[in-house]
């Protein structure tokens, strides 16, 4: 391991996860505002230890189904679903960005999670408009650019990946449903143009 390889141990989590998203944001051309940028850093920070993320939810937010969530979110007072939607929100976005092997099976539909994250992103922006128009705006530019976000936080978490031939057909599958910028450019690096037009969710 030569000098310029060793890890630097005095890395804040927020500088890590800032310059992960920094640098992914470069590589996929995405523009970020330093509000989405601060969201998107916190967001990976909570998720190191999700204690908080469970606070407004019955169990544990990773490994409850998101529609089980949802139902938590229309049950409660009215008062705390903003903050809940928002928390789904996040929930979506990670899982989507950092579990990609995850939608490689085929029960799990990674479109789903993609609706799922923009919707409640949506919901908590409408909510959230009348106390805070700055948050409400961030909100709302996280759900009209959910899959670009996914992209960001799934470059910044599997920078070092290497794909193997047999994974073609997966991430081919999941840019034919999502239409990921990322994975189509996965697919030009081993020589595939993708010429189908993918199902895009609605904004």
């Amino acid at each position: 391991m030569s000098e310029n390889e060793f890890l630097d141990l005095s890395l804040t989590p927020q500088s890590f996860f800032r310059e992960r998203i920094n640098s992914a944001s470069q590589q996929l051309n995405v523009n970020l505002n330093d509000d989405v940028e601060f969201y998107l850093v916190n967001l990976l920070i909570e998720f190191i230890n999700p204690k908080t993320v469970n606070e407004d939810f019955q169990g544990d937010v990773l490994s409850t189904p998101l529609v089980l969530l949802l139902k938590q979110i229309v049950e409660a007072p009215e008062a705390k679903q903003a903050g809940m939607y928002r928390r789904l929100g996040d929930t979506s976005l990670y899982i989507t960005g950092f579990f990609q092997d995850y939608f490689n099976q085929k029960t799990f539909d990674i479109n789903y999670f993609i609706m799922m994250g923009s919707s409640a992103y949506h919901q908590a922006s409408i909510l959230s408009n009348s106390k805070d128009a700055n948050h409400s705006s961030t909100l709302s530019e996280l759900s009209n650019k959910f899959i670009q976000f996914v992209d960001v936080v799934a470059q910044a978490s599997d920078s070092t990946s290497t794909y193997k031939a047999s994974d073609i057909l997966n991430i081919y599958d999941r840019w034919n449903r999502c239409g990921s910028d990322r994975l189509r450019a996965i697919l030009q690096e081993f020589g595939i143009t993708p010429i189908s037009a993918p199902y895009k969710i609605a904004q």
